[in-house]
C-alpha cells in the first residue's frame, strides 16, 4: 500500500484518525459505598480502551486486633491492561503511627506541588456525572429524634449535590432517598455514582501534573521530592 502513490498520506491519516479516537475515548468511573449495619462495602472500577485499561479497587477488609496494635487491613487489586490481568493482595497494620505518618504524608505531597487544588478543580470540570443514586435510612427508636435525623440527612445530600454541581458536569438529575425507621435505631446508606472523563484530557491532565510538579518549592523539589516521599510512604 505504501507504495502507491499517496500511500503514505493515506497511512498517516489512518495513524490520525486511530490517534484521535483513542484520544476522544472516555474512561468511565463506577463507584459503589454503601453501610448496612456493621457491613462497609466501597468499590471503585475504571475502564477504558474497550476493556484495554480496567481497575478494580475494594475497600481493604478490616480487624480490629487491640488497641496498641491496632487494625489489620487486608486489600485487594484487580487490573487489566494490555499484558492481562493480575490481582494483588497486601497486608497491612494501621495503628496510631501509621496514620500520623499519613497525614504528615499528605502534607509533604501538598507543598510539592504548585497550586494542587487548583489543578483538581479545574480536571473535575471535565468530568462528567452520569449516574448518581444515594438512598439512606435512618431511625433513632424515637419519631421526633428521627426527624430531626432525617431532616438533616436530607440537608447534608442536598448541600452534597449542591457543591458537587458546582465542580462536576451534571449530565442526570441525582436520585436521593432518605427514609425514616421510627420502629428501631438503624443507619443505612448506599451510594451508587457513574462518571467519564476523555482519555486526551486525563493524559493532558496527567502532564499538566507534572508541569506543576516541576515548579514546587520547599526542601526537596518537584519530580525528586515526589519520588523520595512516595517511597518513603
Amino acid at each position: 500500500m505504501l507504495g502507491y502513490p499517496f500511500g503514505g498520506w493515506i497511512a498517516a491519516g489512518l495513524f490520525f484518525l486511530l490517534l484521535t479516537a483513542v484520544l476522544l475515548s472516555r474512561l468511565v468511573v463506577r463507584g459503589i459505598v454503601s453501610r448496612i449495619g456493621e457491613d462497609d462495602h466501597v468499590e471503585l472500577r475504571i475502564r477504558g480502551l474497550m476493556g484495554l485499561v480496567n481497575y478494580h479497587w475494594e475497600l481493604p477488609i478490616m480487624r480490629f486486633t487491640s488497641l496498641s496494635k491496632g487494625v489489620e487491613m487486608k486489600q485487594e487489586k484487580t487490573s487489566t491492561n494490555m499484558g492481562g490481568d493480575s490481582e494483588q493482595i497486601s497486608k497491612e497494620k494501621v495503628d496510631k503511627e501509621t496514620i500520623i505518618k499519613q497525614i504528615d504524608w499528605m502534607r509533604v505531597l501538598l507543598q510539592q506541588t504548585d497550586q494542587l487544588l487548583g489543578w483538581v478543580r479545574i480536571t473535575l470540570n471535565h468530568v462528567h456525572l452520569t449516574d448518581w443514586r444515594w438512598r439512606s435510612a435512618v431511625g433513632t427508636g424515637d419519631a421526633m429524634w428521627t426527624a430531626m435525623l432525617t431532616g438533616m440527612a436530607w440537608t447534608v445530600k442536598t448541600t452534597a449535590i449542591g457543591v458537587i454541581s458546582q465542580l462536576i458536569r451534571l449530565k442526570t438529575e441525582p436520585k436521593v432517598t432518605v427514609e425514616p425507621v421510627y420502629a428501631k435505631a438503624h443507619f443505612s446508606t448506599e451510594w451508587h455514582f457513574s462518571a467519564h472523563i476523555r482519555l486526551g484530557y486525563a493524559i493532558f491532565a496527567g502532564v499538566h501534573l507534572l508541569y506543576r510538579m516541576r515548579k514546587a518549592r520547599g526542601i526537596l523539589r518537584g519530580l525528586v521530592g515526589w519520588q523520595r516521599i512516595l517511597m518513603r510512604a
